[in-house]
């Protein structure tokens, strides 16, 4: 059970990474063949804030995603989130956190798009 309430949904689509063989990776036609999609529980907030990504750079970004525990995402996956009125946003994710207990144990995942 979640530590905060996890009401509103993301979409996280996969890509095809260099570890698949190319024959996984692209069809008979040379585009790339789309991964997996998932769905997840999140609490997402939209606001504007500066972070550092993963480059030592500072970022700007619109949206902070809460997921629950160590979430299976990576910087290469595509994260779309559909707000209340239909407004759909698609990006990469610009940094990814977890916060963990003092034990070590992580409890949420914080993500930056």
């Amino acid at each position: 059970m979640p530590i905060i309430p996890l009401k509103q949904k993301i979409t996280v689509k996969r890509v095809k990474t260099v570890n698949d063989p190319i024959s996984d990776m692209y069809d008979g036609w040379g585009r790339p063949i789309p991964g997996d999609e998932i769905t997840l529980d999140a609490r997402v907030t939209e606001e504007t804030k500066v972070v550092t990504n993963q480059a030592g750079e500072e970022a700007v970004t619109s949206l902070r995603i809460i997921l629950d525990k160590l979430a299976d995402v990576s910087y290469d996956d595509v994260i779309t989130y559909t707000n209340e009125t239909g407004v759909a946003v698609a990006r990469k994710p610009v940094r990814i956190e977890i916060k963990r207990m003092l034990s070590g144990k992580p409890i949420l995942t914080e993500v930056y798009l």
